[in-house]
């Protein structure tokens, strides 16, 4: 075989395999399916919550499920398009799930203790998980 021909085989071969998506492109999706997440979570909440008059310790975690649910399934088909273990990817999600809940509690109360108003806290903190998450859905949880 010539080397023009296996050049030809080789570029051909490239084409036919498909390209991984990059960094950014993962990213955008990311921050779409995160925000979809948030909303969801804020409107089901508000409709719990304000709409039928459901107690909070009821409506929040039903709101939160939802969007938990709605974030995973998104994460792993669409954003990352997951071929990796089901059940190892719920684990992971779900042991990081966990982490973000203990982590996000406590530095909220922490930064409040030491007077930074509560919403500006969240946002910071929830600055930090966003960027952790990324990390580790596209490098362990959705590989």
């Amino acid at each position: 075989m010539s080397q023009q021909t296996g050049e030809r085989q080789s570029a051909r071969g490239a084409a036919m395999r498909p390209a991984r998506d990059t960094t950014a492109r993962q990213g955008g999706r990311y921050l779409l399916v995160g925000f979809s997440s948030a909303a969801i979570e804020l409107v089901s909440f508000a409709l719990l919550h304000e709409g039928l008059s459901v107690a909070t310790l009821f409506a929040n975690p039903v709101a939160l499920t939802l969007s938990t649910l709605f974030n995973f399934i998104l994460s792993r088909t669409w954003t990352f398009r997951s071929v990796s273990s089901l059940p190892r990817s719920v684990v992971l999600y779900l042991l990081l799930f966990c982490f973000n809940q203990v982590f996000s509690t406590g530095m909220v109360i922490f930064l409040e203790s030491v007077g930074v108003y509560s919403l500006i806290a969240k946002m910071i903190t929830m600055g930090c998980v966003v960027l952790w998450n990324f990390f580790l859905y596209r490098k362990v949880i959705f590989k």
